[in-house]
């Protein structure tokens, strides 16, 4: 008897469920509320405009285990991608700030700010562009994985057990208020907790290596993320796949 799996929800995880289901034969279908594939991943347009407030970044499109599953959903070879050279661009008191992705640029530009954080500044640095725990990532549930794999895991988070011991659960806005410079106390924290993309209590320790994972390494599609979607939604269909939208799932019995 052929094995069914129903899929609750057309956005970016069920269409990629739904493909990877296909891909090992099970007869797949996935239900969506909305009239177009995507869920909170989407766009619109508005004279002559695209709104698009969702795939800011394609999280391990360049390499590491995440970049092997978009490799086997066909978005690395089909798209265009476009990486950033900064972060941000923060302004007020006077002082202009271009957070760099180049480690060298973003530590002269807040030693030129701040010479008196200098202590500071070197340690965020370190942290931001040092190892970070992508490689410790898997894509094979823990009932597949082999003695090698959990190895390979424990390799690279060994590196990060000091700097997870060091912070613990310090808060970018705890580690931003030791700054002595009033300017940068603000920029640091609004390097993760923005106006307008308010992150309580982020704990510091998880911005190990972020200029890698959440930028260099992180890149934005060209054209947003619609063009994306509707490609998981055509490949899911040509796999054979069952895509039901305008589809309200009002009770699932199991």
């Amino acid at each position: 008897m052929e094995k069914s799996v129903l899929i609750v929800g057309g956005g970016i995880a069920g269409l990629s469920a739904g493909c990877y289901a296909r891909m090992n034969s099970y007869r797949t279908s996935i239900f969506e509320m909305h009239s177009i594939p995507g869920g909170l991943c989407t766009a619109w347009e508005r004279k002559g405009y695209k709104f698009d407030i969702s795939m800011h970044m394609l999280t391990g499109a360049i390499s590491g285990p995440f970049y092997q599953m978009w490799k086997e959903l066909g978005i690395p070879q089909k798209f265009e991608f476009h990486s950033h050279n900064h972060v941000s661009q923060i302004e007020g008191m006077g002082e202009n700030l271009l957070i760099s992705t180049e480690r060298v640029k973003l530590e002269r530009a807040l030693l030129a700010i701040s010479p008196e954080d200098e202590d500071l500044i070197l340690e965020f640095t370190r942290l931001i562009f040092g190892k970070d725990m992508m490689k410790a990532a898997s894509l094979k549930p823990a009932t597949l994985q082999r003695t090698s794999d959990k190895i390979k895991q424990l390799l690279a988070i060994f590196p990060l057990l000091r700097t997870m011991g060091k912070y613990g659960n310090l808060t970018i806005q705890q580690y931003a208020a030791k700054f002595r410079n009033p300017f940068l106390r603000e920029a640091i924290r609004f390097f993760i907790d923005a106006p307008g993309w308010p992150m309580v209590d982020f704990p510091i320790v998880a911005l190990a290596g972020f200029m890698r994972t959440g930028v260099t390494e992180a890149p934005a599609p060209l054209g947003g993320s619609q063009q994306v979607i509707y490609h998981m939604a055509d490949l899911f269909r040509e796999a054979g796949g069952e895509l039901h939208l305008n589809s309200r799932v009002a009770n699932l019995i199991l």
